[in-house]
């Protein structure tokens, strides 16, 4: 265990929700990056997928896919192109933590 491994799961989940509520908002509408889905429905349907994925990467490590930084590095790039920019942020955090062991 390292001793940023709590902090990566907070941010890691912090992320995997914050892409959930952008990319079913943006069913409705509300989007905190408006105007970035466009008219297409797969790209959020795509960011679900991913803020799911991310979520049960830290409750279920190693399940659906392992919990490593290289793993959290390239969700967040993947959820910064298809979903929402906090959510990616956060989650690039979390694995540029993983690094810092």
């Amino acid at each position: 265990m390292g001793k940023y491994d709590q902090i990566m799961k907070i941010l890691a989940i912090l992320g995997g929700i914050i892409t959930l509520i952008d990319a079913i908002g943006s069913f409705f509408g509300f989007s905190f990056s408006s105007g970035y889905w466009g008219y297409s429905y797969v790209w959020p349907i795509i960011a679900i997928i991913l803020g799911i994925l991310v979520i049960l990467m830290v409750v279920q490590p190693g399940k659906p896919l392992p919990f490593t930084p290289i793993v959290l590095l390239i969700m967040g790039i993947l959820i910064l192109i298809f979903g929402s920019w906090l959510g990616g942020v956060l989650v690039l955090i979390a694995g540029i933590l993983g690094y810092l062991k």
